[in-house]
């Protein structure tokens, strides 16, 4: 039923795009691993992901994007809605709400939740923070803080760096206390192809990471991904 509710909700979405003559834009991807925030999402194994997006001339965005996953029912869907925009040819902004919903949950906690976001970008560089009213599992209020950077190289690729601070109220319901974070990135499109190759760790030790898991340790995820 959830499924159902939120597959409504899409076509709603595309059914206002048209009437408002706002654009639609898809995306479909494939990698290695699903990594979130450090963590894998799908015990370190393949992952396929997609969703789409409208978009106004205003600035206001709405979106649907799913994934497999390996707990939860295997399923995540994400539903996100926000506005943003440039103040000048350097500085932008981007502020929104994202549902993160797992509509196979069979557990004793309700792990889907809502975050708040906003970020703030210069040129090449992005400082953003996330806060949840009550985060994955019940783990209460959480706060999530992250700056990326990215640099141009020759030929056409990209290399990014990243750095995120997450800290959970509740430590003990989630599994670990609160931890940092970071990946750096290198991509390049070719044939209309985004391929990416990416390195993933955390600052939680093995005992830290859900008791004994080994989804926190650093990994190597290479992807590549499709605009529609």
């Amino acid at each position: 039923m959830k499924e159902l509710k939120i597959l409504v909700a899409g076509c709603m979405l595309v059914g206002a795009s048209a009437a408002y003559g706002a654009s639609v834009s898809g995306n479909v991807s494939l990698a290695s691993d699903y990594v979130y925030r450090g963590i894998s999402q799908t015990n370190e194994e393949a992952t396929i992901q997609g969703g789409f997006d409208v978009e106004g001339e205003s600035g206001f965005y709405a979106g649907v994007w799913a994934s497999n996953i390996a707990f939860d029912g295997s399923i995540e869907i994400d539903v996100y809605a926000g506005f943003g925009g440039q103040i000048n040819d350097d500085l932008g902004y981007d502020v929104g709400v994202l549902h993160y919903d797992y509509p196979n949950d069979a557990g004793p906690n309700d792990s889907s939740f809502e975050e708040i976001y906003g970020s703030l970008s210069y040129k090449d560089l992005t400082v953003g923070v996330a806060y949840s009213p009550d985060f994955f599992f019940e783990s209460d209020t959480a706060t999530y803080v992250y700056i990326d950077y990215s640099l141009g190289l020759p030929n056409d690729f990209g290399l990014g760096f990243h750095y995120g601070n997450q800290s959970i109220d509740d430590n003990a319901t989630f599994g670990t206390p609160n931890y940092a974070d970071y990946s750096i990135s290198l991509s390049k499109t070719l044939a209309e192809i985004d391929f990416s190759l990416t390195w993933f760790d955390t600052d939680l030790s093995s005992k830290e990471c859900f008791g004994g898991g080994k989804v926190c340790e650093s990994r190597v995820v290479f992807g590549l991904s499709k605009s529609l």
